[in-house]
C-alpha cells in the first residue's frame, strides 16, 4: 500500500451499501481516503457512509444525469475525485435470448454504460491534474462465459472492453484502470446478512451452506477489496480473486472452439439435458 496514496483523497464508490461495494468503502476509508458511499438503497448507502466516516449520496447509476450529479456532489464534499470505483451492478434481467427491449435497456445501463458515464465524468479532470483511479467492478463472466444470463453476459463483456480501451487510451495521462473480475463472492445476492458487522456474514443456515457448496469456492467481499487496492498499488489492470478464472481463460484462448464445444456440453447437463 505505500505506493497508493488515498490520503485525504476522494474516492466515490457506487453499490457502496452492499457487498463488495461496501468492503471498498472501508478499505478505501482505511487507507484514508475520503469516502463517498452512492446507492439506490438509503437506509444501507447512509449506514455505510456513517461507519467510514464519509459522506452518501443517493445514485441510479443508469441514469447518466445521476452519475453526473454524484461526481459533482463528491467534489463539492471532499474535492476532486481520485478514486472512481464504478461497482454497482445487476444480476437480471434479459436472462434469455427473448428478452424485452426495456429488460435488454436497463441492464445495459447499469452494467455497461453506467461505467462509461462515470469516466466521462471523471477522466478529463483526473488527466488535466496528473493521474487517478478508475475500478470497475466486473465479472469472472467478462472472461469466460457460462451459466449467466444473456444481458449480463454481453454487458460484463462490454464492460472488459471498455475498461481495456480506456486503459490503452489513458494510462500514459496517469490513468489507473483496475477490473475486478470475481466469481462467486459472499454478498446479499447469495443471501449474505448484509446487516452483520463481520466478514463472515451472520450465521450461515442449512440451505444457504448448500448453494454456497455448489458454487464451488466463494471468497469474502473483504478479499475483493485487498486485492483490488493491492492491484491499483501496482498499477495492475486485472484482479482474480478465483485464480481458476485465470485459468479457464488461459485454456479458452488457446483453443476457442474446443472451449465451446465443453461449456456446451456442461450447460447443457446444468440445464438438466440428459446427455
Amino acid at each position: 500500500m505505500s505506493e497508493l496514496d488515498l490520503d485525504g483523497r476522494c474516492a466515490v464508490v457506487t453499490g457502496g451499501g452492499h457487498g463488495i461495494g461496501r468492503a471498498m468503502a472501508e478499505a478505501f476509508a482505511n487507507a484514508g481516503a475520503r469516502v463517498v458511499v452512492a446507492d439506490v438503497h438509503e437506509d444501507r448507502g447512509r449506514k455505510i457512509a456513517s461507519r467510514v466516516g464519509g459522506a452518501f449520496v443517493r445514485c441510479d447509476v443508469g441514469v447518466q444525469e445521476e452519475v453526473a450529479s454524484l461526481v459533482d456532489a463528491a467534489v463539492d464534499a471532499f474535492g476532486p475525485v481520485h478514486v472512481f470505483a464504478s461497482n454497482a451492478g445487476v444480476v437480471a434481467p434479459a436472462a434469455s435470448l427473448g428478452a424485452m427491449t426495456a429488460d435488454i435497456d436497463l441492464i445495459t445501463r447499469v452494467n455497461l454504460l453506467a461505467h462509461v458515464w462515470a469516466a466521462q465524468a471523471v477522466v478529463p479532470s483526473m488527466v488535466e491534474r496528473g493521474g487517478g483511479h478508475i475500478v470497475q467492478t466486473i465479472s469472472s463472466a467478462s472472461l469466460i462465459t457460462g451459466p449467466s444470463g444473456m444481458g449480463y453476459t454481453f454487458t460484463k463483456h462490454g464492460a472488459l472492453g471498455f475498461a481495456e480501451w480506456l486503459s490503452l487510451n489513458y494510462r500514459h495521462l496517469g490513468v489507473v484502470v483496475t477490473c475486478l473480475c470475481p466469481n462467486a463472492v459472499n454478498t446479499g445476492f447469495l443471501g449474505r446478512d448484509e446487516d452483520a458487522e463481520e466478514s463472515a456474514g451472520g450465521a450461515t443456515t442449512r440451505e444457504r451452506r448448500g448453494l454456497l457448496d455448489s458454487l464451488g469456492e466463494v471468497v469474502e467481499p473483504e478479499l475483493c477489496a485487498s486485492m483490488t487496492l493491492d492491484a491499483m498499488a501496482a498499477n495492475r489492470f486485472l484482479v482474480l480473486p478465483h485464480p481458476r478464472v485465470g485459468e479457464s481463460f488461459l485454456r479458452k484462448a488457446q483453443d476457442y472452439d474446443a472451449w465451446l464445444e465443453r461449456t456446451n456440453v456442461r450447460l447443457r447437463r446444468m440445464q438438466g439435458e440428459s446427455l
